[in-house]
């Protein structure tokens, strides 16, 4: 092993997650893996009529219960990495002093989600945000 033994267990990641996020009006449901290349890994968003599966190569959306060879029903491929784009805009508002397409209080709330689910996956449960106890 290259890392030591506190390095290891301070980073402990499962390969598999499942996680439920109740907000005010709506859940949400993540499920995560190590996986293969297959797909180009990306994400799938999983509704009642359709799946979205989205990668850096484009999108497409699947149908419930369309034939494979008529699926998906909407594709598009990505003309270049979309990081490109983001950080070209972050860097155009620094100079401008213009509002970026992504504000940064989106991702804080982005990135909210996972790092509460984070927290209940290392005290092995549920947890409450806001604590209802001191954290």
């Amino acid at each position: 092993m290259l890392a030591d033994k506190y390095i290891f267990e301070q980073w402990d990641c499962p390969d598999t997650v499942q996680a439920a996020v109740r907000y005010t009006s709506f859940d949400v449901v993540y499920e995560g893996m190590m996986a293969s290349s297959i797909d180009d890994g990306g994400l799938e968003f999983r509704g009642t009529e359709a799946t979205l599966k989205l990668n850096r190569s484009g999108f497409g959306v699947y149908r419930e219960g369309v034939l494979g060879k008529d699926n998906p029903v909407v594709r598009a491929e990505s003309f270049r990495d979309g990081t490109i784009s983001h950080m070209q805009n972050f860097f155009d508002c620094i100079k401008t002093r213009k509002e970026p397409n992504a504000p940064v209080e989106t991702g804080i709330a982005a990135a909210r989600a996972g790092q509460i689910v984070n927290l209940a996956y290392r005290r092995g449960g549920q947890i409450a945000w806001p604590p209802k106890t001191p954290v």
